[in-house]
């Protein structure tokens, strides 16, 4: 086949005609042929494609190992400094600190000090308003709703005038009084009730039994008349037979029955008359017993009604009179015009402002007691708490904010309770004029910081059998980009503090050291850095 095979042979191949009708190509399954030039360009076009899809490939398959390596952090190794102190934040607490409260709710007029300021006995803290407190004012109402209501229920008219006598006496029944009398009623009406009961059995006993023995009445009284009809019935066939002795037998036998059908009839007749005289004596006793269980109920509900009626009564006396002690002893304790302090000592807290209100019972300032010691604690690690004893001396951490008086000495070393395993609770006294209860406190204890030439993160830091290593990123470049790998490099610690480690290795200053991954990284494993 030549280059531009001969069309002639292929049926597939289809004419292109321009619009003068001159032939100017073929077709074959829907691809334009005009020339072998043509099949060149497509040949070219093809080998494009697929170079293009190939290098594609290539960079999506290099992205996809990209995010299946291990993602990682790291930092570059540098010189600082290292600061083995031991350093925590707490809160002062003051030993026996003083709080001040009122009984009542008032309103504050005035604040006469504040935070920080020293007091004397009987300094003024407050200023109020002098008007009666909210608790007095509420308790008088309280009073007022308790006496009418007792007062509506005494003469309501279901209260009897001995249970009113006895409660305005400030007389109290007891519960074996209350059970004496209840037992009483309910006795009666338990004989009452089982009165009442054996009369309606009596009653249905008899209505029962003349049930019973008028049904065996009837039945006997029908008998008589069942043999009337079939001997009246047998006669008519004998007086048309002609037999004469046969009627005079069965008139006979008939006029038998007739007498046994009246003596039922009259038998029946007497038992129903004595059965109904016997009902209608029960049915009275059953009505004299109800009527009796009526009034024993009725006695027992009055009295059960008479005992809680006189048991409220003698409550709602006694609330009353427990609300008018009660406002004795608010004015009895009512403040004055002012809150004074009943201790002298340092103003740590000052809890209101002028034209709030006091609650009752509430805190509303705190005297730090002179005389009184102050305290703070913070929790550390058992390897850190080895370091110190008792006795040693705390600096705060920003010792500009603090003169040369403040004095902060370790006192107690204890485990501590929300981790006694793993850590222990330093307690420190504090001593400063400038340190209030309530105060965050941040306070160093150990020794002073010194200068290293490679410091690196304590999460840099691994260890394993070999000792301690820290895993170093290598960079390889590669037609596709840059490439990273892990690489161990064992070293010695030679400082550490809660933040950093001071190491020495041979290895540059300026290498960069993984901090943290996402997975678990060995030496040797490619890895990604997370910022790219």
């Amino acid at each position: 086949m030549s280059e531009n095979f001969d069309e002639r042979k292929d049926s597939n191949l289809g004419e292109i005609i321009d619009s003068e009708g001159k032939v100017i190509g073929k077709i074959r399954n829907s691809v334009y042929l005009s020339s072998g030039s043509n099949r060149k360009d497509i040949v070219k076009n093809v080998a494009i494609g697929f170079l293009s899809v190939m290098l594609i490939l290539t960079f999506f398959s290099n992205t996809i190992m990209n995010y299946t390596l291990p993602q990682v952090a790291t930092v570059q190794i540098e010189s600082g400094s290292i600061s083995p102190q031991i350093r925590g934040t707490g809160t002062v607490t003051a030993e026996d600190p003083y709080n001040i409260t009122v009984k009542e709710t008032r309103k504050i007029s005035g604040v006469a000090v504040k935070e920080g300021t020293h007091v004397e006995i009987g300094d003024v803290i407050y200023y109020l308003e002098d008007k009666e407190s909210e608790e007095l004012i509420k308790a008088k109402e309280n009073l007022d709703t308790l006496e009418l209501d007792y007062e509506q229920m005494m003469f309501s008219g279901d209260v009897s005038s001995a249970v009113i006598s006895n409660v305005r006496n400030g007389k109290t029944a007891s519960y074996d009084t209350y059970q004496a009398q209840v037992g009483s009623v309910l006795d009666a009406y338990n004989a009452a009730l089982d009165a009442d009961n054996a009369a309606q059995a009596e009653l249905d006993y008899l209505n029962n039994l003349w049930g019973y023995e008028k049904a065996g009445l009837d039945y006997n009284s029908i008998t008589p008349q069942y043999l009337i009809d079939q001997a009246t019935s047998d006669m008519t066939k004998a007086a048309n037979d002609g037999d004469t002795d046969r009627v005079d037998e069965l008139e006979n036998f008939m006029a038998e029955l007739t007498r046994d059908k009246n003596q039922l009839s009259t038998y029946s007749s007497q038992q129903g008359y004595s059965y109904t005289q016997k009902i209608s004596q029960s049915t009275e006793k059953k009505a004299q017993t109800a009527a009796a269980l009526k009034v024993a109920e009725k006695d027992k509900e009055n009295q059960l009604k008479s005992i809680n009626v006189e048991i409220s009564l003698c409550q709602k006396r006694d609330k009353i009179t427990e609300q008018k002690e009660k406002i004795a002893k608010l004015e009895a304790e009512s403040v004055g015009a002012s809150v004074k302090s009943p201790v002298a000592g340092i103003v740590s807290s000052v809890n209101k402002v002028a034209g709030e209100s006091t609650a009752a019972d509430e805190t509303i300032a705190v005297v730090q007691v002179d005389g009184k010691d102050m305290t703070t604690s913070f929790s550390v690690t058992n390897s850190q708490a080895q370091k110190l004893k008792v006795g040693d001396a705390a600096q705060p951490q920003n010792a500009w904010q603090f003169s040369s008086n403040f004095k902060a000495t370790l006192i107690s070393i204890k485990n501590d309770k929300q981790d006694p395993a793993g850590k222990k609770l330093l307690t420190f006294k504090i001593e400063s004029t400038e340190v209030t209860p309530g105060q965050n406190l941040s306070l160093a204890i150990g020794e002073r910081s010194q200068n290293y030439d490679m410091i690196v993160p304590n999460s840099a830091i691994k260890t394993d059998t070999n000792g301690k290593f820290v895993l170093i990123v290598k960079s390889k470049s590669s037609p596709l980009g840059n490439r990273y790998t892990a690489t161990r490099a064992d070293v010695t610690v030679v400082a550490s503090d809660d933040k950093n480690s001071a190491i020495t290795a041979a290895i540059d200053d300026y290498e960069y050291v993984i901090t943290t991954s996402n997975k678990p990284v060995k030496a040797g494993e490619q890895v990604r850095l997370s910022n790219e």
